[in-house]
């Protein structure tokens, strides 16, 4: 399947904040994040799902489809920023109309349990998506600068590499292919369903508060696919936030890189952490750990 790209963003287009994962506790956090998007030349709309609730979710699970699918038929809207993660894309999943998004390409970003719906919408349309800071989570608080100007710089006017700061090569190398990726522990929840990749791919991965057993354990069930493992190509790492041991989790990725024998390298700045970078999920890239950059192709 070939990738499809969305046009990127500019000035007067309209931007749509879309609630299909937790609710809004404090929906004045939404109308900072809209205000901010204003001031920087965009038109903007909220789904009605912002202001429902069931639960642990923003709204049924028909509702929050239909919110999903709705936005990406709506021509007026040039771009799509889920407000939110938390939990419940997973349930949705069998009732997006892929073939609407496929037919209506454009920019959907987020980031966490977001991750499910960027991978299956890779899978089903070929569609390009966004790893990017959310509406509610993070432009609807005191948003990092870098985070901001990587966001609007990324969406407008593309990308050409990443450096990995700070980075640490846990098995050096060259290695080309789709980035592809997001939360580990969303992409486990995804076992079962056809995500994986047709094609090579280097993984992101990034996870909050999860003990290295569980890492060490989210790794290997996906590892035990066998198309996984044949279609990965390196790894690198983002935020692994909330660890409970730094020198198992360092051991764990040594004898992981040891094992695979391809390109493990840390230092991509995203997760769950304050500051975040955008960049594109499916997008053909090389990653060079001599760089300690990812090249955009």
């Amino acid at each position: 399947m070939d990738n499809i790209i969305a046009p990127k963003l500019k000035k007067g287009d309209t931007i749509g904040f879309l609630c299909v994962c937790g609710d809004i506790k404090d929906f004045s956090k939404l109308q900072k994040a809209k205000d901010m998007f204003e001031a920087y030349g965009y038109n903007m709309v909220i789904s009605d799902t912002a202001k429902m609730r069931k639960n642990y979710l923003c709204a049924d699970d028909e509702t929050r489809a239909n919110a999903l699918n709705e936005f990406f038929k709506d021509p007026s809207i040039s771009a799509i920023v889920a407000c939110r993660g938390g939990y419940g894309a997973i349930r949705i999943l069998d009732k997006i109309d892929y073939d609407a998004i496929k037919s209506n390409p454009k920019i959907f970003c987020g980031y966490s349990d977001v991750t499910a719906l960027q991978l299956m919408i890779y899978k089903n349309t070929g569609l390009t998506t966004y790893n990017a800071p959310m509406a509610y989570s993070d432009f609807g608080t005191d948003c990092d600068d870098v985070t901001v100007k990587s966001f609007f710089n990324t969406l407008e006017h593309g990308i050409k590499e990443i450096c990995l700061e700070k980075s640490k090569i846990y098995y050096g190398g060259l290695a080309s292919g789709i980035l592809w990726g997001g939360n580990l522990s969303t992409v486990q929840s995804l076992c079962g369903l056809d995500f994986i990749p047709d094609r090579d791919f280097i993984f992101a991965a990034e996870d909050v508060n999860e003990p290295v057993y569980k890492i060490d354990r989210m790794f290997t069930q996906l590892l035990n696919i066998s198309k996984f493992k044949k279609n990965l190509k390196a790894i690198v790492l983002g935020d692994f936030s909330g660890i409970d041991n730094e020198r198992y989790f360092d051991d764990f990725l040594t004898e992981l890189a040891q094992n695979l024998k391809i390109p493990v390298v840390s230092g991509l700045k995203f997760g769950h952490e304050k500051q975040k970078l955008t960049f594109p999920i499916g997008a053909e890239v090389i990653l060079d750990t001599n760089l300690s950059k990812i090249l955009f192709k």
